[in-house]
């Protein structure tokens, strides 16, 4: 199957990819896995399994790195999910995202890109990104969400963008070029916070615990 514009997607069904990006060391959060963290009694790294395959993602793929060895017991219920090991010595999120790009086939025509420290995603919301990306106007290769001016996680990159990460065009690893206006990006306004709450400190882990209720 080949690749196709978000336009022509609009019209048919996505075959979609998920990358989970969970190779982190967690170094702010004193070197704690943080696809291990519970959210409403569910490590979060299984938690992100089981929304993805509720919203028919069709090819699924976790990047993982430090902590491999704890966290790839959680994908045992999940045998369609493909594990990939990023070196260590060589860790860095652009090395992630090529390497979870990777995994996926060329049948794929977009990649929705998940961030394991996101404890507030559900599935309406992936399935409200999911379906901004499905109509989108012609041309636009990249959604993202806008949360009062910040940008939040998920993304959603076209087949377009996928080949680029693989040939080591553009700075897709980092989130720092969604500052800069390109034609082909939309900037998808929302007002749902849950798209901006990660845990990527103590502090924050402690807000997220206050405000959830969790331990």
């Amino acid at each position: 199957m080949e690749g196709c514009t978000p336009g022509q997607c609009a019209t048919r069904r996505l075959h979609l990819g998920a990358v989970i990006l969970a190779a982190g060391a967690g170094s702010r959060l004193g070197f704690r896995p943080k696809g291990l963290i519970s959210v409403r009694g569910e490590p979060l790294l299984r938690r992100h399994l089981r929304l993805l395959s509720a919203v028919g993602v069709d090819e699924l793929v976790v990047v993982l790195g430090h902590h491999a060895e704890q966290l790839v017991p959680l994908l045992e219920d999940y045998c369609d999910a493909t594990a990939v090991i990023q070196p260590v010595d060589d860790h860095s999120q652009s090395a992630s995202l090529t390497l979870g790009l990777s995994a996926l086939s060329a049948s794929i025509d977009a990649a929705l890109v998940v961030p394991v420290d996101m404890p507030a995603l559900e599935t309406p919301d992936l399935i409200a990104l999911i379906g901004a990306f499905k109509h989108a106007e012609t041309g636009i290769e990249f959604v993202g969400p806008v949360v009062n001016g910040q940008p939040g996680n998920p993304v959603l990159l076209s087949r377009s963008i996928v080949d680029q990460v693989l040939r080591g065009e553009g700075e897709f690893g980092s989130g720092q070029w969604r500052h800069r206006k390109v034609p082909w990006a939309l900037d998808w306004v929302t007002e749902n916070t849950r798209y901006l709450i990660d845990i990527d400190t103590p502090q924050h882990l402690k807000r997220w615990a206050d405000a959830s209720g969790e331990p």
